[in-house]
């Protein structure tokens, strides 16, 4: 495994922010990965503690109150009488008063009732019918009619038609206990009434939603084909889909409210019901809001019409690195099953935490619980840390990966010749930089901790009259959430960096920076233009997605449902993840690309002795623009050229040509490369 300190790699020097592609490596920040294996030792220590001394059977089975897990043979527990039974046959939890759980008496049952029990003569019938005693058991059968009711038993207080949950019995009317005994609950449910109907809404349009989900899939993996297939073809479609959808579903939207508010209205005042005409109101407000976002998307669109071309050409050389590497766009994939995978493992973990300690009777009831000792509940949050941080790791490497195959694609010469970009990418990244990966997910952990416990801060002082610390805390939150995301987009920019010069974490980052300052405008403007696009990728997949939904459940027309725009929205947010999913390649091998590209033109003037690493379509595409720039500039200044001095002509007319780290002239080719003279001329 290698990594190394902060300093990163032994050849790390200071440069002024110069970055050339390099073909021997070294280990890159130690330190950081010795700790992280360190912390990992201990995360492996708190799993097998929990394995070992962590009884799982007793969180899946559920035990009684006497310290006995069902349908397993027990052993005694001093002081406590009718601990250690043979519970084999028995694997139900039961509750003598399930209005109150907490305090109510346990029972392991082999049956849970299947009919509502009111007296304990039908108790009785029912233990000698199906052989499941209800009843505490020392008590028996015979007994039963004459035994006390309640919480402590030995009979049940109350019986109700239960069905087994997790191996517990769980009341069958469900809302009707609910309504009954969990005041705060029903009255916050009687309050938000909109939210019930909702709900039964989604669970109605439940197959419509898959449905939407199945569409969302195959449109995301449709829009990822035609980017990389006709990359300059599908950015002009794409502008096109998004307004058409956009514009495709607002009318839907005018339709349906229209329609809506003609049957609302058609109805007697009396059947004129309240939910009906939030209904429709709700369907004005989105139809207005997709109208204003129709408006908006169409003049922002027409604003960066001149930036199109460069767009375009980036897609290009985008979709060539992906033609090269076509399983690079399987990589969320991975990334996917290896989180999923991880998270399977934590959450084992958390279960096993929670399934250690001894039996302990308690002074007040007399009941058997079994508590964590003491340290071990500390387990839960050095897990939990372990697990944001492992899983910002995974996002690193998965990050690392694409930059490096991009990267290494886009400074070979014989491109043709190019092979296995993402194994060798895969083993840099082992090799070499794995600290770097952990510095850059710890340095993202500094920032998720104090959001964590802001927000948690936030949840306790919610119903507090200090409005003023609210809003502290709420300037707080926004805060650390907005240097989150800036880190984010350092480290991505830093990865690419240790991709191409495979330098240590912070001397990477200082180097991003630099270059992201020094081609501030460059940056912005391109990759403003890139984001967007993708933006639009997602947005097209969502409007085709809810265009879908509602002609769907148009058709169903199941006269059930009342909110439309509920299932519709839901398959619509699993639509946008799903084309984020898959565009995330893209995104990241565009600003790949784009550091690259700068980093290309400031290093190399495209002589002999310096030549572009860029293909020879993009180096085309450059030189083009350039001559176009040169030529109005001429025409312009043809009069100003005449008298002027040479030299201060020549500074004139590419101002930008000085590095801006001072490391000298650069060639022609990089004067229209400046976004906002570009952006007049591509």
């Amino acid at each position: 495994m290698a990594c190394g300190p902060c300093m990163g790699a032994a050849g790390d020097e200071p440069d002024g922010g110069k970055l050339q592609p390099i073909a021997k490596r070294s280990c890159t920040d130690i330190l950081c990965c010795f700790l992280f294996i360190v912390f990992w030792v201990g995360m492996l220590l708190i799993a097998a503690y929990s394995i070992l001394f962590g009884n799982v059977f007793r969180i899946i089975y559920g035990y009684d109150s006497f310290g006995n897990i069902c349908s397993m043979e027990n052993e005694p527990i001093e002081g406590v009488e009718l601990s250690g039974m043979d519970m084999t046959n028995k694997s139900r939890v039961f509750f003598m008063d399930i209005r109150d759980p907490v305090r109510s008496m346990e029972i392991c049952v082999s049956q849970c009732p299947d009919e509502m029990l009111n007296t304990n003569e039908e108790v009785k019938d029912f233990a000698t019918e199906t052989g499941s005693r209800l009843c505490r058991y020392d008590i028996d059968t015979s007994e039963y009619p004459t035994a006390d009711q309640g919480l402590d038993g030995p009979c049940p207080e109350v019986v109700y038609e239960s069905k087994n949950i997790i191996n517990r019995c769980v009341p069958v009317q469900l809302e009707e206990f609910v309504r009954e005994f969990i005041d705060n609950v029903i009255e916050a449910l009687n309050s938000a009434e909109l939210i019930s109907k909702a709900l039964a809404d989604v669970y109605m349009a439940r197959w419509a939603i898959l449905a939407m989900c199945v569409i969302a899939l195959v449109l995301a993996f449709l829009m990822v084909f035609l980017i990389h297939i006709v990359a300059q073809i599908v950015v002009w479609l794409i502008y096109i889909i998004s307004v058409v959808g956009s514009i495709a579903g607002t009318v839907a939207l005018w339709i349906t409210w229209k329609m809506k508010k003609d049957m609302f209205e058609q109805l007697p005042e009396l059947e004129q019901l309240d939910a009906a005409s939030r209904n429709v109101q709700a369907f004005l407000i989105y139809s207005i809001c997709a109208t204003v976002f129709t408006v908006i998307l169409c003049l922002v669109i027409l604003v960066m019409r001149k930036r199109i071309a460069f767009t375009v050409e980036l897609y290009h050389q985008a979709g060539k690195a992906l033609s090269a590497m076509p399983l690079l766009l399987i990589q969320p994939v991975w990334t996917f099953l290896i989180l999923a995978v991880f998270f399977i493992y934590v959450a084992a973990v958390f279960v096993f935490i929670s399934a250690t300690g001894h039996p302990t009777v308690m002074n007040d009831t007399g009941y058997v619980t079994y508590d964590p000792p003491s340290p071990v509940r500390h387990f839960w949050w050095y897990h939990a840390v372990g697990f944001i941080w492992t899983a910002e790791f995974i996002l690193a490497c998965h990050q690392f990966v694409i930059a490096a195959s991009v990267a290494d694609w886009y400074f070979t010469r014989e491109k043709k010749k190019y092979s296995s970009p993402i194994l060798k990418a895969i083993g840099r990244l082992t090799s070499y930089h794995l600290g770097s990966m952990v510095f850059g997910a710890f340095i993202i952990l500094l920032v998720k901790i104090p959001r964590a416990i802001l927000l948690y801060i936030q949840y306790k002082l919610k119903d507090s009259a200090n409005e003023v610390a609210k809003c502290v805390l709420k300037c707080l939150s926004c805060c650390l959430y907005c240097l989150e995301k800036f880190l984010k987009y350092i480290n991505e920019n830093a990865y690419i960096i240790i991709a191409i010069e495979g330098g240590g974490f912070c001397n990477s980052a200082r180097k991003a920076l630099i270059i992201l300052l020094s081609n501030s405008l460059r940056v912005a403007a391109i990759n403003c233009v890139g984001d967007f696009v993708l933006f639009l990728g997602k947005l097209t997949v969502v409007a085709l997605t809810a265009v879908s939904g509602l002609l769907i459940m148009g058709f169903q027309d199941d006269p059930r449902l009342i909110f439309y725009a509920i299932p519709v929205g839901i398959g619509s947010i699993f639509a946008y993840i799903f084309a984020s999913c898959f565009l995330s390649v893209y995104e990241m091998a565009v600003d790949t690309l784009l550091l690259c590209f700068c980093e290309d033109t400031r290093i190399n003037d495209g002589s002999a002795e310096k030549p572009y690493f860029m293909d020879k379509s993009l180096m085309e595409f450059v030189s083009k623009s350039s001559k176009k720039m040169n030529k109005k500039k001429k025409k312009s200044d043809k009069e100003d050229e005449t008298d002027a001095d040479p030299a201060a002509v020549r500074l004139h007319e590419s101002p930008e040509k000085s590095s801006p780290t001072g490391d000298g002239p650069r060639d022609e080719v990089d004067a229209p490369l400046d976004p906002a003279k570009e952006a007049k001329e591509v």
